[in-house]
């Protein structure tokens, strides 16, 4: 009889062993797959830090004029707003709030002195506020006002939730302008690209155009 069990219990213990390899490695597998440190689980992580921007108000500003009523954002990296530069006026039209926006660069070069002595200023984008006291239509208004030579190509467009008026103009340098009114007080509002016509500043400058108009909002 003893001739027989060494087979009977290799056959018995040889299935037995196999299972429970097989249940050992399966464990192991159910264990790696629930890891947090497994791969499965760091990828969307990795993959949500390279598709998440970066917070877009970290370089913007917000210019806000309580006594016209309106505001609009620029990026402070790449421009500056300051009354104490704004570029001189004596013309009898002269409005009665401008806002000039110049490059870095510009800012300091004309707190610096560089434009001194009857040196022009450089083109730059400009938001002006005038009087309309005989209510003109704005198209007769930009005409007859010598602010704007050689006005032309005039288009309705929509900005601040407003009708305005879209032309070109002609004087030092070649003028991108939008104007319209603002509704609380009938006064109209200019946003002006000035530009020379080579190097880089022209397409620096209308980031700054397109972001004031876009931007633009007149206050509750």
């Amino acid at each position: 009889m003893q001739v027989h069990h060494k087979p009977i219990k290799q056959w018995i213990w040889q299935p037995i062993l196999m299972s429970l390899l097989a249940a050992g490695t399966l464990a192991c597998q159910s264990t790696v797959s629930s890891s947090p440190t497994n791969q499965a689980i760091a990828k969307p992580v990795v993959l949500l830090e390279k598709s998440t921007p970066k917070p877009v108000a970290q370089d913007q500003a917000i210019y806000r004029s309580d006594r016209f009523r309106f505001r609009f954002s620029y990026s402070t990296k790449d421009f500056v707003i300051d009354n104490k530069i704004s570029t001189p006026r004596n013309n009898v039209d002269s409005p009665l709030a401008a806002i000039d926006i110049w490059t870095q660069q510009h800012g300091q070069k004309i707190r610096a002195g560089a434009y001194e002595g009857g040196t022009e200023y450089p083109a730059n984008v400009q938001v002006t506020v005038y009087n309309n006291p005989r209510k003109f239509s704005l198209q007769k208004w930009i005409k007859q006002s010598n602010e704007f030579t050689g006005s032309r190509d005039f288009k309705s467009a929509k900005i601040a939730g407003q009708t305005g008026v879209k032309f070109q103009s002609s004087g030092l340098y070649e003028n991108e302008n939008v104007a319209f009114i603002n509704p609380k007080d009938s006064r109209i509002i200019v946003v002006s690209l000035s530009k020379t016509g080579y190097g880089n500043n022209d397409a620096i400058y209308r980031r700054a155009y397109q972001q004031v108009v876009n931007s633009f909002t007149f206050l509750k």
